[in-house]
């Protein structure tokens, strides 16, 4: 029986892994993660604890770093807060020869196996460039072709809007659904409507709690057909 399905990392990657050096590193001369999502590094209060901790025992754990390109893989909150608290260096492992892809999968598997890692997020990281689970991308890449059945290049732009707001594609995905099962129709033109509806006039949720109200299928359609809101009762505001 082959096992190799079930291992997280090609041979290669984990071959570099293994043979990653601990080292002590300037803050100074890191570069952040592009695929890393600002709002990890945001000021909350899980943030403010961690820079208290830092000030009082230090950094208690070990960062990582690409040493080729000096990019953080993974500490990103660590390092900010010990530089805060004038902290210069700081005990890093230190991964050589690794490819843009391999850093993408263990800036993943170092970032969201043990933390939080939510759709928006993931979605940050993936307009980034970054590696996501292939239903993810999927799902993204289904966004675009939606979007591009308007024209090239609005699908991109339906996703940054979706980054925009915090939400997740597939929350998204899961309104173009119901709607067009509603409706009866499956066509590319009516998921683009119902689409730019959730994103510019109404949300994800209301076309989802419009439909479980049971609000007429004609008067849905009309409220995407024309771009505006359905509030209150729905023979006044869509007729």
């Amino acid at each position: 029986m082959n096992n190799s399905i079930d291992k997280l990392f090609p041979e290669e990657l984990a071959s570099k892994i293994k043979n990653r050096t601990l080292v002590d590193i300037e803050i100074s001369r890191l570069t952040p993660n592009p695929v890393n999502p600002p709002e990890r590094t945001a000021s909350n209060s899980a943030f403010l604890t961690l820079k208290k901790g830092i000030r009082e025992l230090g950094v208690l754990e070990t960062i990582h770093y690409c040493g080729d390109t000096m990019t953080l893989i993974n500490g990103h909150r660590r390092a900010i807060c010990a530089k805060a608290n004038n902290i210069e260096s700081l005990s890093a492992y230190r991964y050589d020869g690794l490819s843009k892809t391999e850093r993408d999968i263990l800036f993943k598997h170092l970032n969201t196996t043990s933390n939080s890692y939510s759709g928006s997020q993931m979605l940050h990281t993936f307009l980034c460039g970054g590696k996501v689970e292939d239903k993810y991308a999927n799902d993204c890449n289904t966004i675009i072709q939606i979007g591009d059945y308007e024209k090239i290049g609005v699908g991109m732009e339906y996703l940054q809007t979706i980054r925009d707001k915090r939400k997740s594609p597939n929350s998204f995905l899961s309104g173009v659904s119901e709607y067009c099962k509603v409706i009866g129709d499956q066509s590319m033109r009516e998921k683009n409507k119902v689409l730019y509806w959730m994103l510019y006039v109404g949300t994800a949720h209301r076309i989802k709690s419009l439909i479980s109200l049971k609000c007429p299928a004609h008067l849905i359609k009309k409220a995407v057909n024309t771009k505006k809101p359905v509030m209150g009762t729905w023979v006044i505001t869509a007729g």
